[in-house]
């Protein structure tokens, strides 16, 4: 194998190929394209992916666009688009949060009835933009999220809590519209592409009756009670998915002439349960590219280092296939931010321990105190993209050696 062609940059190419696939301003277009919008429209988009979203509505609607609403995580705007745009925090929400559910309301209020409503929706949203009831405030709501990042919940049981406490989520911003009628077109970072899930549902209804047995005894009593909400079409579109991104690393892969195995959105579970499954498969599989999505769940213990799922499943990896030869892997974050931190997740193989061996510490203890950040670093095997103007959950893309294809 080539200098040109070692396996990290294979992986790092593969999933390049990913994150263009699904990136918002492009998704956008071609849905744009594929299902055109007539007359006036109004677009709020809202989620980490949001400018790339609404950049790709301004180039097919351009002059239509009557008015709009951009909401996203500090660091995520563009500030040439030149609508409104609130930065907000994330994953803990702050007073930006607050200031943009507000702004929210007031934008889908005012929609004059013959100008048609677009909104843009990715994941992120549950943190940028929150409306609450009057027993709820700011400080709670941090306290509420800092728990639920740390509780390993799914992303699913984490979006319905958010909604159980929230006044427009989980459908409920519908009963703020003004007309009857709306579409959006929605990049999925769930599993099942649930729109009920997504940025936990602005302008879609969950389920009722669902199961609260796990929220603490202190949010217990800021539940809200179960309601109805309006009854509106509203015209859905997935236009991004993980089972997209995947579909292009292999399309890629198989253009390369590599040997392509896709194992399909298995990444669920505890973040350690999932290494060891991941690598005694790997051990055992034929050689070649091998491909996950999904995503894994961690528990934090109450003071955790730097670091992430996607960095914790990569050091667990590397810890299991210590000094095994011909085995690199990429984990990684398709939003580009693995948990709090600016590393997309890491690629490893055999030696990365060896690399970041540590004087104070095993990788093990840096995987016990959720610090596996701090070890990839050392290492030289974290992986930075920024803001990917998209978020799809995880990807893990494996080489065996040899990956070529047989004749």
């Amino acid at each position: 194998m080539s200098k040109s062609h070692e396996p990290k940059q294979i992986l790092s190419s593969l999933f390049r190929s990913a994150l263009h696939a699904v990136h918002g301003r492009n998704v956008v277009e071609k849905q744009l394209q594929r299902c055109p919008i007539e007359g006036n429209v109004a677009i709020l988009a809202v989620g980490k992916a949001a400018a790339a979203m609404m950049s790709g509505a301004k180039n097919q609607l351009n002059e239509q666009i009557q008015s709009a609403l951009i909401i996203t995580k500090a660091g995520h705007a563009d500030k040439t688009l030149g609508w409104p745009c609130i930065e907000a925090g994330h994953p803990v929400p702050d007073a930006q949060s607050l200031e943009a559910g507000a702004k929210l309301l007031e934008f889908i209020s005012n929609i004059p009835e013959k100008t048609k409503f677009l909104a843009l929706i990715s994941g992120g949203a549950s943190a940028l933009v929150e409306v609450l009831p009057e027993n709820m405030n700011l400080t709670l709501l941090q306290k509420m999220n800092k728990w639920l990042l740390a509780s390993g919940l799914t992303i699913h049981e984490m979006n319905r809590i958010r909604q159980a406490v929230s006044l427009i989520k989980g459908g409920k911003a519908i009963d703020y519209l003004s007309q009857n009628e709306m579409t959006q077109f929605l990049i999925s970072d769930v599993i099942r592409d649930d729109l009920a899930i997504i940025g936990s549902g602005l302008f879609t209804a969950s389920e009722k009756n669902i199961s609260l047995s796990h929220v603490p005894d202190w949010l217990q009593k800021h539940i809200q009670p179960e309601r109805l909400v309006a009854t509106i079409f509203v015209e859905s579109h997935i236009v991004a998915s993980n089972h997209m991104a995947c579909q292009s690393i292999i399309e890629h892969a198989k253009q390369a002439n590599y040997a392509v195995t896709y194992h399909g959105q298995s990444l669920y579970g505890d973040v350690f349960e999932v290494a060891e499954s991941l690598a005694k498969k790997l051990i055992n599989a034929e050689p070649g590219v091998h491909i996950w999505g999904g995503e894994t769940t961690l528990t934090l213990p109450e003071n955790s280092g730097r670091g992430g799922r996607n960095q914790s499943l990569a050091l667990a990896l590397a810890c299991i296939l210590e000094n095994k030869k011909g085995i690199t892997v990429l984990v990684g974050a398709t939003d580009g931010n693995d948990g709090p931190t600016e590393d997309a997740g890491a690629i490893i193989d055999g030696l990365t321990l060896q690399r970041g061996k540590m004087n104070n510490g095993t990788a093990k203890d840096y995987l016990v105190a959720a610090d596996a950040g701090t070890f990839l670093a050392e290492a030289g095997d974290l992986i930075s993209t920024g803001p990917t103007g998209t978020n799809v959950m995880d990807i893990v893309i494996a080489l065996k050696e040899p990956i070529l294809a047989a004749p």
